[in-house]
């Protein structure tokens, strides 16, 4: 099986309401692709084909049988776990943790004898007591580069004349101007073609698109800060109160709007991650890794208003 054959099957997998393997002793939570692959060298790469894993670092889950004790990998072993050793199980696993899925490679024991596989399974992606939406995409999307940072936010927020949501400044700090998983575009301070003040200052130009709202900054109107090619935009719904509670607003195609009321970086978490309504992006929908790129900014941020 080609990486494009098993990247298809994935899909079929994913999709279906419960992954439930069909092998013998396994059962619910994940599933088994048995794979032709002459040995693991092959089987690896087919996998890290199939996913756009290469380049990202492989963790040994099971070895000999045995649960490696790896942080953070899928559960192995005991109650609920996927079958390890003996009879019908794991003998060998590998793979990445992606997000809301775990995806590995490996051999299981068969009635046969030993069978190279591909295996899936879910993950819980919850948010963990005390971090950070930013932390949190960053693991989503396997982003290890330095935060970008160097943002004049104190010249943004005066020249949009409202201050700006935290973890909307600290997604554009620590990733900068650039996409996620190529479907929403950040606006962002300074950028290209993506500037969050001319965009923002623009809307009033446009402001029968908007309707039924108010553009900022006219009270309780909507402020723009990210795009997609799909042809739909994300708003806050600005206020009086605290920007951090400001509800993210999704704009499609046909004038209709949606809201969400949570916060920026919670927002694009699930956007990437939530298959559940009302969330059920498209970017949620397939087994495959979650990415962002970026885009360069030109030497000058945004200058304050009496600069531009």
């Amino acid at each position: 099986m080609d990486a494009s054959a098993l990247r298809a099957r994935l899909n079929d997998a994913w999709r279906a309401p419960e992954l439930h393997c069909p092998l013998p002793f396994h059962g619910a939570g994940h599933v088994c692709l048995p794979s032709d692959a002459a040995d693991m060298a092959e089987l690896e790469r087919v996998a890290a084909d199939a996913v756009d894993g290469a380049g990202l670092p492989v963790r040994a889950w099971v070895v000999g049988g045995r649960a490696a004790g790896v942080p953070d990998g899928p559960p192995v072993g005991g109650e609920g776990g996927l079958p390890i050793g003996g009879k019908g199980g794991l003998l060998e696993l590998r793979g990445w943790m992606l997000a809301e899925r775990w995806f590995g490679y490996g051999v299981t024991d068969t009635a046969d004898g030993p069978r190279r596989v591909v295996v899936l399974a879910r993950r819980s992606f919850v948010r963990p007591p005390g971090a950070g939406w930013v932390a949190l995409l960053r693991e989503a999307t396997g982003r290890t580069e330095p935060d970008r940072r160097g943002f004049d936010w104190a010249a943004t927020e005066a020249a949009l004349g409202t201050p700006l949501p935290g973890d909307y400044k600290d997604i554009v700090d620590a990733f900068g101007p650039g996409s996620f998983d190529e479907y929403l575009d950040l606006l962002v301070p300074g950028a290209v073609g993506t500037d969050l003040v001319s965009w923002g200052r623009d809307m009033a130009r446009y402001a029968d698109l908007y309707r039924p709202y108010p553009v900022h900054p006219a009270p309780g109107g909507v402020l723009i800060w990210g795009t997609s090619e799909q042809e739909l935009s994300f708003h806050w719904l600005t206020g009086p109160g605290d920007p951090d509670d400001w509800p993210v607003l999704v704009q499609y195609v046909g004038g209709e709007w949606q809201r969400f009321d949570c916060g920026t970086g919670e927002f694009v978490l699930r956007l990437l991650t939530d298959r559940s309504p009302p969330f059920a992006f498209p970017p949620s929908s397939g087994p495959f890794p979650h990415w962002f790129a970026s885009w360069e900014l030109p030497e000058s941020s945004v200058q304050p208003p009496e600069d531009r």
